[in-house]
């Protein structure tokens, strides 16, 4: 299954993604105010996939939402940061709401495990922060992608597996494993791949609003 290994990217290269907590109080309209608010306008202007995920292993945020853009320069050009100046009153109203917020904007770093189809979420995200220190970077890269990535690619249930670099946000590696069920985070050989890659801010998270595009 290593033919799943591509040097370009299937799906935009740039990510926002915004990890938060709410009060109980605040719950019961996140989803709505995400759906109807946030998704349509930035689908608008060429942003997706887009989704809305819950924590359901590990510690953190209990709320991830995540958007992929064409491009990093996307995520700083006029038509986005238009919406951000012109937010209306649920907006304005939930970004103070927002508890614990990670914040990131992030560019992809290829190569990934991947379909050719186009990018859709999959149901569930095993999601990795971390940082690596300078005098291990070369052979970190090196061991992601000569070993890392093709025994993600062998194992059942992994859809995806994308690295990014944060420009904004810390820490400034994020990697995200798209998985078809939380079972495959049982597998072995998800196990013993993942020696390497463990951290504090590691957890899995399932969809709560369906991934979708323009």
């Amino acid at each position: 299954m290593t033919q799943r290994i591509r040097s370009v990217a299937t799906g935009g290269t740039g990510l926002l993604a915004v990890f938060v907590d709410l009060d109980p109080d605040d719950r019961p309209g996140f989803r709505p105010f995400l759906a109807e608010d946030m998704f349509p306008p930035r689908l608008d202007i060429g942003f997706g996939p887009a989704a809305s995920f819950d924590r359901v292993d590990g510690s953190g945020q209990q709320f991830l939402t995540l958007y992929v853009a064409p491009s990093l320069g996307d995520l700083y050009g006029a038509p986005y940061q238009g919406l951000r100046g012109q937010r209306g009153a649920r907006d304005a109203l939930y970004h103070q709401q927002f508890r614990d917020q990670d914040r990131y904007v992030a560019a992809w770093t290829g190569p990934e495990v991947s379909s050719p189809h186009p990018h859709q979420f999959a149901s569930h995200l095993f999601v990795n922060r971390f940082d690596v220190p300078t005098d291990e970077v070369q052979s970190f890269n090196i061991w992601f992608t000569c070993d890392y990535l093709p025994g993600m690619a062998e194992i059942p249930g992994v859809v995806s597996v994308r690295r990014y670099l944060a420009v904004e946000g810390l820490p400034v590696h994020i990697v995200l494993h798209e998985l078809t069920s939380p079972l495959a985070c049982e597998d072995g050989a998800w196990l013993d791949r993942r020696a390497k890659l463990r951290d504090s801010m590691s957890g899995l998270y399932a969809r709560a609003l369906p991934s979708v595009v323009d």
